[in-house]
């Protein structure tokens, strides 16, 4: 039963991990292709400078760290009862996969385009609408994610069963000092008793 659980927990860890990286490359998609606003592209140097391409890329890099962890939260923690690790090494097993798929789709929509596409170096690093990377920064802050969140649900975890140990050698301490308290309050009743019958 308990093997049986820890399976599904990692089969579920994988697909999950996949599905987290095509959400965000998703989620990346949309958010570059927003209208940004003007003053903001100005600010970094106009809209086809490379600062401003940073910039961009950086922001939607941290949108989806922020989206990835809650995502690779749920999806790493141990379930109390049913495991002991979080599956952190499934959930990249499963992100890895699907970001080949995703790298052997651009190269298909490169390669379909005619002679004349050439991107720039630093839109086909950083844009998250350019094949085949779809914006290299991307895959970076999910796997961060991913690896932030089993660590800190490894940490809960330990912390967790500190307090518990804490707690049960509390309660053992407790016991055990009511238990001797009981019993030398007998002993005293017992030898009370003695004493009445020897003096009667």
């Amino acid at each position: 039963m308990g093997s049986d659980i820890r399976t599904a927990r990692r089969i579920w860890s994988f697909v999950s991990g996949g599905l987290l990286y095509l959400s965000a490359l998703g989620l990346a998609h949309t958010l570059a292709s927003q209208y940004w606003p003007m003053s903001w592209q100005n600010l970094l140097g106009g809209s086809s400078s490379w600062t401003a391409q940073l910039g961009q890329a950086l922001l939607i890099a941290l949108l989806l760290y922020g989206f990835a962890w809650v995502w690779a939260l749920f999806t790493v923690r141990p379930q109390r009862g049913h495991s002991r690790h979080p599956t952190t090494g499934w959930c990249l097993g499963g992100m890895g996969l699907a970001w080949l798929l995703a790298l052997l789709v651009g190269v298909l929509e490169v390669s379909g385009k005619a002679g004349g596409y050439q991107p720039s170096l630093i839109s086909l690093l950083l844009s998250s609408t350019v094949p085949p990377l779809w914006g290299a920064l991307n895959g970076v802050a999910v796997m961060l994610a991913i690896v932030s969140a089993g660590r800190w649900s490894a940490r809960q975890r330990r912390q967790r069963k500190a307090r518990q140990s804490q707690l049960n050698s509390q309660l053992n301490s407790q016991m055990d000092s009511d238990l001797e308290s009981t019993l030398d309050s007998r002993l005293e009743r017992g030898l009370a008793t003695a004493r009445q019958g020897q003096a009667a």
